[in-house]
């Protein structure tokens, strides 16, 4: 039976995918910190082996690069898997508070997620800072939480529902054909910088 992979990074199955431009969003969302005038931007995002975590961190650093800002590797906190649950949030918060203290001068963070972006505002509050005024913080994917949040937290939009859609279409179309096709399509969907009160 054909089959459509509805995910954001597939690379190890042949068959039609959907999926979200991780490097350019996480561009995009660099890009907008350093246009607020953030000079030094943290990333808190995966271990290198998951390969989303890997294309919003090569993200970033191309941000960076073309805005000449050299890559600083204290500023960059890579969280294990073991603590993207809510069951390890104490230890989430522990080591993301350890970034922050160990770098005083962050004025911007970019995370991957949107449990990182929401831990590193608690974070920083506790520790005395104002969002946005002193640290502006982008997370990624605009879930329901980025909109209640204290402040509203800026992200970066995956469009879920189109991205659904298209994946639909796709199976549609490859159960509808005639014959058996062995070219498949890797459909690409634009991220949105969603604005909200965690930058200027």
């Amino acid at each position: 039976m054909p089959i459509v992979m509805f995910d954001r990074v597939v690379n190890e199955v042949n068959c039609d995918k959907v999926i979200v431009d991780d490097l350019q969003g996480s561009k995009n969302a660099v890009k907008k910190l350093i246009a607020n005038g953030c000079k030094n931007i943290a990333l808190i995002t995966t271990k290198d082996y998951v390969s989303v975590g890997r294309l919003r961190t090569q993200g970033y650093l191309e941000a960076l690069e073309e805005h000449k800002i050299e890559p600083q590797s204290n500023l960059i906190l890579k969280i294990v898997e073991e603590l993207d649950s809510e069951d390890h949030l104490e230890d989430l918060e522990t080591e993301i508070e350890g970034l922050f203290k160990g770098n005083s001068k962050i004025d911007g963070v970019f995370t991957v997620n949107e449990l990182y972006a929401l831990s590193a505002m608690k974070v920083a509050r506790k520790l005395g800072k104002q969002i946005p005024d002193d640290v502006q913080i982008i997370g990624f994917t605009d879930g329901v939480l980025s909109k209640h949040a204290t402040p509203s937290l800026t992200t970066v939009r995956q469009h879920a529902q189109q991205m659904g859609e298209k994946a639909a279409e796709l199976l549609i179309n490859r159960l509808e054909a005639e014959e058996d096709d062995e070219h498949y399509k890797t459909v690409v969907i634009e991220t949105k910088i969603i604005e909200r009160n965690s930058t200027k």
